[in-house]
């Protein structure tokens, strides 16, 4: 077995380093325009909540609505506030769990059997 001599070490260092670099200069292309959707979408959660409190008080629903409200206010503040990359990384250890998959899968094949029924409705 033959030892590793100084030149193999420099060049796993060197490729590691640009490496490092690499992956450095990508997050931060990827982590400002991340940033500003993550701002975007925490800004329509919070409308989408306005709107449920005040259609619950139409309604006369104030309790419910104040609950749902609060719970759409809070996965806003999630979105402001955690970084992107754990956004991410939530989002998509929820979706690759078996259960929504198969949930997403049936939404999906019903909205395309939807849209051909009425295609070919529209077509007679």
């Amino acid at each position: 077995m033959m030892k590793s001599n100084g030149i193999e070490e420099a060049a796993t260092a060197t490729v590691r380093g640009l490496a490092q670099e690499r992956t450095r200069r990508m997050r931060d292309r990827i982590e400002p325009p991340a940033d500003q959707l993550k701002e975007e979408a925490a800004d329509r959660v919070e409308g989408v909540a306005e709107q449920v409190r005040e259609l619950g008080q139409r309604l006369d629903r104030r309790d419910e609505a104040h609950v749902i409200a609060r719970r759409l206010e809070r996965t806003a503040d999630y979105l402001r506030f955690r970084p992107a990359r754990d956004v991410w990384s939530d989002v998509w250890d929820t979706v690759t769990r078996p259960g929504v998959l198969w949930l997403a899968g049936g939404v999906v094949a019903t909205i395309v059997a939807i849209r051909l029924a009425r295609s070919s409705s529209t077509a007679r």
